[in-house]
């Protein structure tokens, strides 16, 4: 089936299907788990994998590790792509939740058990000159993940929190988790969500959850999720987000879900847009179109530039680049983007445009119909930012082109942003080196 799990007939049969999963399944155990924000200011979603059926699905929480006092059951879907094999998501959303306050919680049902309980903040409140912190990385995957942690490595996919405490647990992603507000992953998972079976998959979520289930984890749809398994589950596996996209659903070979290829969300001071890219190279459900998203975007960025008072700063990230000059995909597939795309980002005054899929680091200066004044004071057009060398067995992508006089700078280095918003004027960017192939490991983490 590709229905949604019924919480309801779970309840009413909660006794018979915990005899049957006790004498013909073991129990697996809670697994996966990211987070999200909710679609309101006062709500996080929590997603997780289990490999075999649960029971009443729950998130449990509270302001106190010992007094998760508050509770709301969630829904399970069932995956039945992978080949001789079928799992299941489930997800949950704590709500009701105070700003500026950490909260203590808790995932599972009445078959599989609860996970371990991990901590979240929700929504701090800025210092005057304390920044938010906004994590940026494209293109990672369960091998070579070399940004997570030093100790992962291209020798093996398991790069999960116990591997990464035997190394350095200061640098990398793993050290951003206490203070940043949120991650965001531009595109590209796992290499692939849907190889050997989607156990490829599992395991990124695994080494993820050491950063996800403490970080909002946000993201955009990238080119290795377009093949009909890894679409499938790109879908299943980010039905969390808060997704205001029309249609509300996107059909898979697993059935309809939550529309995740682009959707858009508040953060402090920044209005965030997560598009798809790959709607211009042939991915739809014939539901959701290039026609659909355009038709989408014009209203989000007019109804986001009517807020700016509130919310200052538009960023619009998608997977491939409209501008960028490592190599052809520069070429014909950046145009065809910028053709449709850039007089959109212009004329609502979009400030940046980030994206992986370049294996590389590259920012431009503000750019418009390829020209630039060469400054970021007060600039007159948007900002394009590749950030997709997270890490993956695809290794570096070179700059084999000049660079042009509107690429502020480049890098082929391993590395993930830092994008830290102050007030309604101010950004100030940081690149951190996370390449143990091209330098010593004592300038991991380097900016």
């Amino acid at each position: 089936s590709k229905a949604t799990v019924s919480v309801l007939y779970w309840a009413r049969t909660m006794h018979l299907a915990t005899l049957v999963v006790a004498a013909t399944i073991s129990v697996s155990p809670i697994e996966q788990v990211h987070t999200a924000w909710g679609k309101n200011v006062n709500e996080i979603s929590a997603q997780w994998v289990t490999q075999t059926p649960a029971g009443v699905v729950t998130i449990q929480w509270g302001s106190h590790k010992d007094r998760m006092n508050e509770s709301t059951t969630g829904n399970s879907r069932e995956f039945i792509v992978d080949p001789g094999r079928t799992w299941y998501t489930h997800m949950a959303t704590m709500v009701g939740l105070k700003t500026n306050t950490e909260y203590f919680y808790r995932v599972g049902d009445s078959v599989n058990g609860f996970s371990a309980v991990n901590s979240i903040m929700n929504r701090r409140l800025r210092k005057e000159g304390d920044p938010y912190r906004h994590i940026i990385m494209g293109d990672m995957g369960a091998a070579c993940a070399f940004t997570i942690c030093p100790a992962c490595t291209q020798h093996s996919a398991v790069c999960d929190a116990k591997t990464c405490a035997t190394n350095k647990t200061n640098v990398g992603l793993i050290s951003e988790t206490a203070t940043a507000d949120q991650v965001l992953h531009v595109g590209d998972f796992a290499y692939d969500l849907g190889s050997n079976n989607g156990t490829v998959g599992d395991q990124f979520f695994r080494n993820i959850e050491q950063i996800a289930a403490k970080v909002p984890y946000m993201i955009s749809h990238g080119n290795h999720e377009d093949s009909e398994v890894n679409i499938a589950h790109f879908i299943e596996r980010f039905r969390l987000m808060p997704s205001n996209a029309l249609p509300v659903q996107y059909h898979t070979k697993n059935g309809a879900s939550t529309n995740s290829l682009y959707f858009s969300w508040d953060h402090g001071l920044v209005h965030y847009v997560a598009m798809s890219t790959e709607l211009w190279f042939g991915v739809t459900d014939f539901r959701t179109t290039l026609e659909t998203f355009v038709e989408w975007v014009k209203k989000d960025l007019e109804a986001a530039n009517k807020n700016r008072d509130a919310v200052p700063w538009i960023v619009v990230h998608g997977h491939r680049s409209i501008y960028c000059s490592c190599d052809s995909d520069c070429d014909a597939g950046a145009e065809w983007i910028r053709l449709t795309m850039e007089p959109i980002l212009f004329d609502y005054g979009v400030d940046f445009f980030i994206n992986g899929h370049e294996h590389n680091y590259e920012r431009m200066w503000p750019t418009y119909q390829n020209k630039s004044d060469q400054s970021n004071v007060n600039p007159r057009a948007t900002i394009y930012v590749v950030t997709g060398a997270a890490g993956s067995h695809e290794m570096h992508e070179p700059f084999t082109y000049p660079q042009p006089s509107w690429s502020a700078f480049r890098s082929d280095s391993f590395s993930y942003t830092r994008m830290f918003v102050y007030n309604s004027s101010h950004i100030h960017w940081q690149q951190v080196q996370t390449d143990p192939t091209q330098f010593p490991g004592s300038d991991y983490g380097r900016v």
